[in-house]
């Protein structure tokens, strides 16, 4: 039942751009998506006696989870510490492979509430004073 409670917390989220996704709440959907899209096709050619070269409606249902997979993308993206501006690079040729490598990565622990990777100042790095009195020592 785990699946199915990601699969529909991906539809509730599907404005959600910010905010993390964990591998499981990413691939449980992506696996479920299909078997939803073939069983809708062959539920709709039963009751509306379509052929099997015409489209149907399932298409709307198509149209509708190209939004809710690139918004669920964004946020795994986010969730291994990435911006979700990388998912542009499946644009370009290998760049899905690329997509793929990282979505199977293991969830980042620096990361910020946003999503976004965390600024903190490595070990060479000075933090800037926070009071006056942090200045003058």
């Amino acid at each position: 039942m785990k699946a199915l409670n990601y699969y529909v917390e991906s539809w509730r989220r599907y404005r959600d751009f910010r905010g993390r996704s964990s591998r499981s709440a990413y691939w449980w959907p992506a696996l479920l998506h299909p078997i939803a899209f073939l069983a809708l096709g062959g539920v709709f050619a039963a009751i509306f006696d379509i052929s099997s070269d015409q489209v149907g409606p399932e298409i709307i249902y198509f149209i509708a989870y190209v939004w809710v997979s690139i918004a669920l993308s964004v946020r795994r993206l986010h969730d291994i510490g990435r911006s979700g501006k990388w998912l542009l690079i499946g644009l370009i040729p290998l760049g899905g492979l690329v997509l793929l490598y990282w979505f199977i990565q293991p969830s980042s622990a620096e990361t910020s509430d946003s999503g976004d990777a965390a600024a903190t100042p490595g070990r060479d790095e000075q933090k800037t004073p926070q009071k006056p009195s942090d200045i003058i020592r």
